[in-house]
């Protein structure tokens, strides 16, 4: 993972990846998050 990284997906048990993308601030989406973007793409201006 790297700054480069659009989005990390975190369930219920994340681990060390979770901790690693917010110290790159990457965005991090639930389930529910991940599936609305895969449907409507993403944010406007990102």
């Amino acid at each position: 993972m790297s700054k480069k990284t659009s989005y990390v997906v975190a369930g219920d048990s994340p681990g060390s990846k979770l901790a690693r993308a917010e110290q790159l601030g990457v965005p991090v989406l639930d389930p529910d998050a991940f599936e609305r973007l895969l449907a409507e793409g993403p944010p406007a201006g990102s």
